[in-house]
C-alpha cells in the first residue's frame, strides 16, 4: 500500500509531464501563429471556439460508471486550420481545450493535466491520419486509424494516471474496459471526422456550384454546436439527478442523528458527487479533493471531504457546489435536532433536580409495564418528604431547593441501570424498579434506597436529616392499566405518613408495601389453582451431539383474563404463602404426563418429561405417594423431578431415603441450577440423583478458560458416575459448538427453543420431529 508521500510523488510524475506537454503545445501554437501571415484567423478562431463548445461531450468506454471517458472533440481536427502544418493545427486545437478545461475544472493543475492528455491524443490523431493519407488510403480508413490511435493514447494515459493512485483507489482495471463501448466511441470519432471531410470536400462544392468552395469554419461551429446540445442535455439530466438526490438527502438526513447522521451524510455525498471516498475530518480538503464545512455537533465543526472521483476525472465546480449544499443541509438537520432535543429535555425534565418530570414518568411507567419480559416484575416506590413546608419556612426556599437536589442525586445514584427516578411534584419522588422476581426483593431494594436517601446532610451550614414516607406497590404481571400502581403506591405512602404522625415520637418507618395489591393478586392465584386454570409451557432438552430432542421440561404458566400473565416466580411464591403449593404441583405433574403421552404418540423417541419440585414435596407426607402412582399410571413415560440445589442444603437422612425410594420406583431425580449460587460440592455426592443440570451462570463467558475447565470437570464427573449432565442457557450455535468440544452431550436453552405452549410444541414435533435446532 502506498504512503501519502508515495501517492503524491506518483501523482506528480504523471501530472508534471502532461502539464509540460500542454504548455508546450499551446506555446508552440501561439509562436507559430504569431510568426506566419498565411494562417486563416477566422478558421483558427472557429477551431478554438468549437473545441471550447465541444469538449464537454464525452463517451464512457467501460461497463461501470467508474471507467474513464473519451472526448469526441478530437474529430474536429478533420477541419485542420493549418492543413500544410497538421501538428500546428493540433496545437491550435489544444489552445481551445485548455481554455475549456480552465473553465470546467476546479483548478489549473487539473486543467493542464487533462489538456496534456488531450494534446497527446490529438497529436496521435493527426500523425496517423496524415500518414495514412500520404499513403493513399481512403479518407474513411485514415480517420478510422486516427480515431483508434487517439483513443488508445487517451486510454493509456488515463491508465497511467490511475496507476499513480493506491491500489484500492484505482478507478478501473483492464476488466472494466468494454471493447464494445470503446469500439463505438472510436467509430463515433471516425464517423464525425469522415462526415466533416466529405461535407466540406463534396457537399459544399455541390451546393454552391463551385468545385473550389470550402466552409471549414462554418462546419466546425455547426458540428461543435450539435455536440454541445447533446452535452447540455446530458448535463441537464445529470443535474436533475443530482438535484433529486439532494432533495432525497434533505428528507433523509433530518431523520438520522449522531453516528447514524454522519454515516448517512457520507453515503449521500458519495452518491451525489460520484466519489470513491468521502470522509469527515478536521483538516480541509487537499488540492484534488473537494470539501465543505459541516457541523454535526454543537461543539464540533469538521469538513466533509470527497476524494478520488469515480472514473478518475477531477471533480467539477458543480460537484463542489452540490457537496456544499449537502453539508449545509446536514448542518441544519443537526441544529434542528439539537433544538428539538433541547425542547424535549426541557419539556420532560424537572429544572431544579434535572430528573425526569411527571410526563416522562408516565411514559416510562407504561413502557416498563408493556415491554417487560415474561418473568420479571416491576415495583413503584412513592416517596414524600415529611415536614417540607416547615423546612422552607425555617431555613428558606434555597435550603428546600438544595434538599430536593440532594435527594434527587442520591436516588439517581442508588438505582440500577434499568430503573427510573422522577420528581413528580413539589416534594414527591417516584422510582420505577425493574427486573424483580418477588415482592420481597422489591421491598429489600426499596429499603436500601430509603436508607441511603435519609442520611444526614449539611445545608446552609446546618446538619439536616431528611425524613421521608415511602409506599411500595409491586406488580408481578403486566397490568391492564399501569396507573393502578401509582394509586396503590400513593395510597400506601399516605398510610405510612399517617402512621408516622400517630406513632410514638414520629419515629421513621421503613418502606410500606401495598397490602391492597398483594391481597388482590393472592386472590387471583388462589382462584386459578382451585379452579385448575394453570397452563404449561414446554422447553426441549436436547442431545447436541446427535442434534435430537430427548426430553421436555414442563414450566407452569398462568394468564389471568383481567390482569394478563403472572410471572412464574410470583405464582410459585404466592402458592407457597397460600398453602397451595402441593395442589399446584399435582396439576403440573398430571398435565405434564398427559402432554408427554401425546408427544410420544407423535415421536416415540421422546419419552422423558421433567417437572420442578420443592425438596420436601418428595416425602410421603406431601407428594411422594402421588408421584409414584403417577409414574405407575404412565409406564411409557420417564418422569424426572428437578430439585433446586439450594434446597438440598436442608436435606435430611429421611429425605435422602425418600429420594432413593423414588428412584427405585422409576422416578428420575435431577439436581437443578447447579452453580447458580455458592453451590456446595456435598450436594453432588450426598444426595441421590440421575441428572446434573448446570446453571447458565457457569457458561456466561466461554472465552474464559476457567469456565471451560469447570464445565469439562463436571462433565467428567457425570461420566464417571453415569449421570447425565445437562448444560442450561445455550443461546447460539457458537456456545453449542464450544460445549461439544468440551465433551458435553446434553443441553437446554433458547437456541433450541423457548418455552412454548402444548399446541405449539405439538406443531413443532409434527413439522420438525426431534430436530434440536429449527432457527
Amino acid at each position: 500500500m502506498f504512503t501519502g508521500m508515495d501517492v503524491a510523488k506518483r501523482g506528480r510524475l504523471v501530472a508534471v509531464p502532461l502539464s509540460v506537454v500542454a504548455l508546450g503545445a499551446v506555446g508552440y501554437g501561439a509562436y507559430r501563429l504569431a510568426g506566419t501571415a498565411s494562417a486563416s484567423w477566422t478558421l483558427v478562431l472557429a477551431m478554438v471556439v468549437s473545441v471550447i463548445i465541444c469538449s464537454p461531450f464525452q463517451l464512457r468506454i467501460g461497463r461501470s460508471s467508474e471507467a474513464p471517458r473519451i472526448g469526441v472533440a478530437v474529430a474536429l481536427l478533420a477541419a485542420n486550420p493549418a492543413p500544410h502544418e497538421p501538428f500546428l493545427g493540433a496545437c491550435i486545437w489544444t489552445v481551445g481545450l485548455l481554455i475549456s478545461q480552465l473553465f470546467t475544472r476546479r483548478g489549473p493543475v487539473a486543467a493542464f493535466r487533462e489538456t496534456g492528455i488531450g494534446a497527446l491524443s490529438a497529436f496521435a490523431f493527426v500523425a496517423v491520419q496524415t500518414g495514412l493519407q500520404g499513403a493513399g488510403a481512403w479518407p474513411a480508413l485514415g480517420y478510422l486509424g486516427a480515431a483508434v490511435a487517439s483513443s488508445l493514447v487517451a486510454l493509456g494515459l488515463e491508465a497511467l494516471q490511475h496507476y499513480a493512485n493506491p491500489e484500492e483507489e484505482r478507478g478501473f482495471g483492464p476488466s472494466e474496459i468494454s471493447a464494445v463501448r470503446l469500439g463505438l466511441a472510436t467509430l463515433v470519432i471516425a464517423g464525425v471526422a469522415t462526415a466533416m471531410h466529405h461535407i466540406d470536400a463534396d457537399l459544399v462544392p455541390w451546393l454552391e456550384g463551385d468545385a473550389q468552395a470550402s466552409r471549414p469554419a462554418v462546419l466546425l461551429v455547426l458540428t461543435a454546436s450539435v455536440f454541445y446540445v447533446i452535452a447540455q442535455r446530458r448535463r441537464y439530466a445529470g443535474n436533475q439527478q443530482r438535484l433529486t438526490e439532494l432533495v432525497d438527502a434533505a428528507v433523509a438526513l433530518p431523520r438520522a442523528s449522531g453516528e447514524q447522521l454522519a454515516a448517512e451524510l457520507r453515503r449521500r455525498a458519495k452518491a451525489i458527487v460520484a466519489a470513491r471516498e468521502v470522509t469527515l475530518r478536521a483538516e480541509p480538503p487537499a488540492a484534488d479533493d473537494i470539501g465543505a464545512s459541516v457541523r454535526l455537533d454543537a461543539h464540533d465543526s469538521r469538513y466533509l471531504v470527497a476524494s478520488a472521483k469515480v472514473g478518475g476525472a477531477p471533480f467539477s465546480r458543480e460537484d463542489e457546489h452540490a457537496l456544499g449544499v449537502l453539508a449545509h443541509v446536514a448542518s441544519e438537520a443537526s441544529r434542528s435536532q439539537d433544538e428539538v432535543d433541547l425542547l424535549e429535555r426541557r419539556a420532560n425534565t424537572d429544572p431544579l433536580t434535572g430528573l425526569p418530570n411527571y410526563g416522562a414518568f408516565e411514559r416510562a411507567l407504561v413502557e416498563a409495564n408493556e415491554f417487560r419480559a415474561y418473568h420479571p416484575g416491576i415495583a413503584l416506590l412513592f416517596l414524600d418528604i415529611d415536614n417540607f413546608k416547615e423546612l422552607n419556612d425555617t431555613h428558606g426556599h434555597r435550603a428546600g431547593d438544595e434538599l430536593l437536589r440532594v435527594i434527587g442525586d442520591r436516588l439517581q445514584g442508588s438505582v440500577g441501570s434499568g430503573d427510573f427516578v422522577s420528581r413528580v411534584g413539589g416534594d414527591e419522588f417516584v422510582v420505577i424498579l425493574t427486573g424483580l422476581v418477588s415482592q420481597d426483593q422489591a421491598k429489600a431494594t426499596a429499603d436500601r434506597l430509603l436508607e441511603r436517601v435519609v442520611r444526614p446532610l449539611a445545608i446552609e451550614g446546618r446538619d439536616i436529616r431528611p425524613q421521608l414516607s415511602a409506599g411500595l406497590a409491586y406488580s408481578s404481571h403486566r397490568e391492564l392499566d399501569a396507573r393502578t400502581l401509582v394509586e396503590d403506591a400513593d395510597r400506601t405512602m399516605l398510610q405510612a405518613k399517617r402512621l408516622r404522625r400517630e406513632g410514638p415520637g414520629g419515629e421513621p418507618l421503613g418502606v410500606t408495601v401495598s397490602s391492597h395489591r398483594s391481597t388482590r393478586t393472592n386472590d387471583i392465584v388462589a382462584r386459578a389453582i382451585r379452579e385448575n386454570r394453570l397452563g404449561l409451557a414446554f422447553q426441549p432438552i436436547v442431545n447436541i451431539e446427535q442434534g435430537q430432542i430427548w426430553a421436555f421440561e414442563a414450566l407452569v404458566r398462568y394468564i389471568d383474563p383481567e390482569l394478563g400473565p403472572i410471572s412464574p416466580p410470583s405464582l410459585v411464591a404466592r402458592a407457597k404463602g397460600l398453602g397451595l403449593m402441593n395442589e399446584l404441583t399435582r396439576q403440573v405433574i398430571d398435565k405434564a404426563l398427559d402432554a408427554a403421552e401425546e408427544f410420544r404418540r407423535l415421536e416415540p423417541s421422546i419419552g422423558c418429561m421433567t417437572v420442578n419440585l420443592e425438596l420436601g414435596q418428595i416425602s410421603d407426607d406431601e407428594l411422594g405417594a402421588f408421584i409414584r402412582d403417577s409414574v405407575a399410571a404412565h409406564p411409557d413415560i420417564s418422569l424426572c423431578v428437578e430439585l433446586n440445589e439450594r434446597s438440598l442444603r436442608g436435606a435430611t437422612d429421611e429425605l435422602r431415603r425418600d429420594a432413593e425410594l423414588m428412584q427405585r420406583s422409576g422416578v428420575i431425580i435431577a439436581l437443578d441450577d447447579y452453580g447458580s449460587d455458592d453451590s456446595p460440592v456435598g450436594a453432588l455426592v450426598h444426595f441421590p440423583m440421575n441428572i446434573l443440570k448446570i446453571d447458565k451462570s457457569l457458561i456466561s463467558n466461554l472465552d474464559d478458560i476457567r469456565q471451560r475447565e469447570v464445565i469439562r470437570a463436571l462433565q467428567g464427573f457425570g461420566d464417571s458416575l453415569n449421570h447425565t449432565v445437562v448444560v442450561e442457557g445455550i443461546e447460539n450455535q457458537a456456545m453449542a459448538d464450544v460445549l461439544v468440544e468440551l465433551g458435553v452431550r446434553s443441553a437446554q436453552g433458547y437456541f433450541f427453543g423457548r418455552p412454548a405452549s402444548f399446541a405449539h410444541t405439538m406443531e413443532r414435533i409434527q413439522k420438525w420431529s426431534t430436530r434440536a435446532s429449527i432457527s
